[in-house]
């Protein structure tokens, strides 16, 4: 993550930017994901957020896609190279996500829901988006004779994993390792 503000008339890149995004949106959420406080992170004006994501959907989909790609980083390295079926996901799933890390991430994740469920755009769109494309990475990682039964195991999976971290968020680590081990 950016961790200094450049000198003054410093160019940032597009990624130096998505970065000072990402960490801003993990400290304030993405309520608070705004191009003035991404600039302010980054010792510049809101301008040159704009300058690489116009609007505001373009701010928070490049956000929502680069922590989903670290989770997806971190699940293909613990999942290998072979299909599992869904109790070896799970179980390998779950201390990799159970982290603090994760928790960040998940908060904006649940954040997003809760917005795209009150109806609030980009997140309507933005959620079942990200939500249909992980349930399809999933499903090439899940066991089955056919692809439409990898899909539905990968969504109960999913459903699994998604009310396990909830639980943690809301009820504490202990409570969704106890919840785990049943489930796992």
């Amino acid at each position: 993550m950016l961790a200094t503000v450049k000198g003054v008339g410093h160019r940032y890149t597009a990624e130096e930017v998505l970065e000072a995004a990402v960490a801003t949106a993990l400290d304030a959420g993405m309520a608070g994901l705004t191009f003035a406080r991404v600039g302010e992170r980054l010792g510049a004006s809101d301008r040159m957020v704009v300058y690489y994501f116009p609007t505001k959907t373009d701010l928070i989909t490049a956000v929502a896609m680069r922590l989903g790609a670290e989770l997806q980083s971190l699940l293909e390295s613990a999942f290998g190279d072979r299909p599992r079926d869904a109790s070896e996901l799970l179980a390998v799933a779950w201390p990799v996500l159970a982290t603090k890390r994760s928790d960040r991430i998940f908060s904006l994740f649940f954040e997003m829901i809760g917005m795209a469920s009150a109806g609030h755009s980009p997140y309507t769109e933005l959620v079942g988006s990200l939500m249909n494309g992980w349930a399809d990475w999933l499903a090439e990682r899940v066991k089955g004779s056919r692809a439409e039964i990898r899909r539905h195991r990968a969504l109960a999976i999913m459903a699994r994993i998604d009310g396990l971290l909830m639980m943690r968020r809301t009820m504490g680590a202990a409570a969704a390792n106890s919840a785990a081990r049943e489930i796992i």
